[in-house]
């Protein structure tokens, strides 16, 4: 079985707090309220004294602000945001532990589970990448004249055609070109004078209107499908139509 990632803890959310002490009190507030009382995340799993632990740096937080508030000095400000850092300490603490729960191997069989688990904690997972689409099939083409110097091009696979782009490509016909896809890299060479035109469609794009055409001349139109850089499917069969 292949090695599963381990998903980590977005930990930017409270780490950003080291000028609002307030912010990072009620954040530990809700990790000690949540995580303690999730099966996963409870004694002894992480223990009660940790728990404590967390619940005295809120109330210092606390604490300290009440005292800036009497009496708002540098001194009592800069001890305020020294009881926020504690506070950051403890989070930073706190998520180590939840990582490691969360990714064993005994609570999940997949990163979505493992950033599920992190959630239980109060806690937030970092972003998972997106699945691999693998490589997209051919498409298959229909164009036809859309008014002069105009061509609409459609892709006639079913739904399950949902490729991150497809790139249009039409070719003057009788500049006799040769066309050929060799990964990212395409490649067109002309027997004569022509002119060509590329479109890219998201992947929700099934149509394309070329526009700017010469009017009256057939154009050859290719295309072909891609998910990301390295995932690139086949050069379809050409389609033809008059501008």
């Amino acid at each position: 079985m292949p090695t599963i990632k381990n998903v980590k803890v977005k930990r930017t959310i409270f780490t950003k707090l080291k000028k609002n002490p307030d912010s990072v009190k009620i954040y530990i507030d809700g990790c000690k309220a949540t995580g303690s009382s999730a099966a996963l995340y409870s004694n002894p799993a992480i223990t009660t004294s940790f728990y404590t632990a967390g619940v005295t740096a809120s109330n210092n937080i606390n604490t300290a602000k009440t005292e800036y508030s009497k009496s708002p000095t540098k001194g009592n400000r800069d001890t305020w945001l020294t009881k926020g850092q504690e506070g950051i300490d403890w989070l930073n603490s706190y998520s180590d532990k939840v990582e490691v729960i969360a990714n064993d191997d005994a609570n999940r069989d997949t990163r979505e589970e493992a950033a599920a688990n992190i959630g239980l904690s109060y806690l937030t997972s970092q972003k998972l990448k997106a699945d691999n689409k693998g490589i997209p099939a051919q498409p298959l083409l229909a164009a036809e004249n859309a008014g002069t110097g105009n061509i609409k091009v459609q892709v006639l696979n079913g739904t399950d055609y949902k490729p991150s782009q497809t790139t249009f490509i039409a070719i003057e016909s009788s500049s006799i070109a040769t066309i050929s896809l060799d990964g990212p890299v395409l490649k067109i060479e002309f027997s004569s004078g022509g002119s060509v035109k590329t479109v890219a469609a998201n992947g929700k794009g099934r149509y394309i209107l070329f526009t700017g055409l010469k009017p009256g001349a057939d154009y050859d139109v290719y295309a072909y499908a891609q998910n990301g850089k390295k995932q690139i499917g086949k050069l379809s069969a050409k389609a033809v139509a008059k501008a």
